[in-house]
């Protein structure tokens, strides 16, 4: 298994690449900005990107997508409730006082518990939201390892004062979805240092009745 983040970008969005060696194969998950950069990583590892994965459609997360779509041909795969967001781009972008290109497009939707086969890895959907509509995390059981996008961070939690953010929905889906795992299992989130959740579930103060701004 091959496990690769990369930070792009001003947000320091990380971008995951995970890959099965025995077959070649690989899904990118959140290509957000600097695409020339995360091809560089995909073609250093000789894999072959057969998916785009989004966790969610925040402009951070999705701004190399159009890119990473015409560079290798493949499908993207999101939540269904993400498409609204992704046709919010233009007005995220004002927001941040930024302009944004083409608007991606979501080739099939992932349910709850939808599965995604990389290979001989299998990397299951966890419906997640709270910060954004159609949040997802990625969790590979046998590789015990959590693409939790920006649900879950080292020591803190993902913001839910963006259009759509819901704090009480967030910590449910954290409590329910992501803090159920075993506890050595390896939190890969959007920005930051990698953490567990052991780790989370017994230090992060959001979850030990810390409030959501």
């Amino acid at each position: 298994m091959i496990l690769e983040m990369l930070t792009v970008g001003p947000f320091q969005e990380n971008c995951y690449l995970v890959g099965d060696e025995s077959s070649g194969s690989a899904v990118l998950i959140d290509p957000g900005d600097e695409a020339a950069r995360i091809a560089m990583m995909v073609e250093n590892t000789g894999l072959v990107v057969e998916k785009i994965l989004l966790t969610h459609a925040h402009i951070d997360h999705v701004g190399a997508v159009v890119a990473a779509v015409e560079e290798y041909s493949c499908p993207v795969l999101a939540h269904e409730e993400s498409v609204e967001m992704l046709g919010r781009l233009p007005q995220q972008a004002v927001m941040m006082g930024m302009k944004f290109g083409k608007i991606p497009e979501v080739d099939d939707f992932i349910p709850d518990g939808g599965e995604i086969k990389v290979g001989s890895l299998s990397l299951q959907a966890l419906y997640t939201p709270g910060h954004s509509p159609g949040h997802l995390a990625f969790y590979e059981a046998n590789e015990g390892f959590v693409v939790a996008g920006d649900a879950l961070f080292a020591g803190s939690v993902g913001r839910v004062d963006l259009p759509g953010g819901d704090g009480p929905l967030l910590i449910r889906s954290i409590t329910e979805k992501l803090l159920t795992l075993p506890g050595e299992t390896l939190v890969c989130p959007g920005h930051g240092p990698q953490t567990t959740i052991a780790r989370e579930r017994d230090t992060n103060p959001f979850l030990q009745g810390g409030s959501l701004i």
